[in-house]
């Protein structure tokens, strides 16, 4: 399906691969990013509905992905929108069913994030079992409001932009290691009062200040703190503090399809 592209055109470059987990979590993460770096985006533009410039194979989780960008959209009613989807090339083994979060982002030719999107929850991925082998946007950002949002690289910095995608793999059945310390300790039991942190960080967020991070969801918007958020999740951390995002003084705008705002 993808289109292969000169390297005058297009290059992309995989990122490094890392592995992170909790120690009181049943769930571990490894983590992993790819970019397609373009260097002339006339020459993608008008390449053809359904045709893709690809990433290079990256490995996360030990299973191997790619990312394929779409400037003429991917199927026939998108051809004024910039498709962009993360597909599951080899799983480490055939019969795998994999869950993973992402985060797509558009980046301006000096490498800063413009544009923002991800699912609302893992997605599962597998080539058994009726599940996807591909997922992502067909309206990932419209032509005319990429160009607007590139404006600057398009008409005066050589054109170059780039598409990161940045995926946690997510795997399970790990052992609570809390679990089982308190299985082995003969101390005294210590009692702990209730923490009260989550009541803290409720009215932090209740608030609004501090705020640096405004969610689009469904056309209403919600205000949250990147700190916490990249605490919670490997794909916000990739995706807030990752590479280079632009640091403008305004808050990240982030969109989220498919997601009632009282959920």
């Amino acid at each position: 399906m993808g289109l292969t592209t000169s390297k005058s055109a297009a290059a992309a470059t995989g990122g490094k691969t890392t592995s992170s987990s909790a120690i009181d979590s049943e769930t571990a993460t490894e983590t992993g990013s790819v970019t397609i770096q373009v260097a002339g985006y006339k020459r993608t533009k008008g390449i053809g509905v359904g045709k893709s410039i690809n990433s290079c194979k990256f490995h996360v989780g030990g299973h191997t992905w790619y990312v394929a960008y779409y400037s003429d959209g991917d199927r026939l009613e998108l051809a004024d929108w910039i498709s962009v989807f993360v597909y599951l090339d080899q799983p480490a083994a055939a019969a795998d069913v994999v869950t993973a979060e992402f985060v797509f982002s558009l980046l301006d030719g000096n490498g800063d994030t413009v544009h923002m999107k991800y699912p609302p929850s893992p997605v599962t991925f597998s080539f058994v079992h009726g599940y996807t082998q591909r997922w992502g946007y067909g309206r990932f950002i419209e032509r005319k409001n990429m160009e607007s949002c590139l404006w600057s690289c398009l008409r005066l910095g050589g054109e170059r932009f780039g598409i990161r995608c940045d995926i946690a793999v997510i795997t399970r059945g790990r052992r609570c290691c809390r679990e089982a310390a308190a299985s082995s300790s003969s101390a005294s039991t210590v009692v702990v009062p209730p923490l009260d942190l989550h009541r803290h960080l409720g009215g932090l967020l209740a608030s609004g200040v501090g705020a640096d991070v405004h969610f689009m969801v469904s056309g209403k918007l919600f205000r949250a703190h990147r700190n916490v958020l990249a605490a919670r999740s490997p794909v916000f951390m990739a995706g807030l503090f990752g590479g280079r995002v632009e640091e403008t003084g305004s808050p990240a705008y982030i969109e989220v399809d498919d997601m009632d705002p009282s959920t």
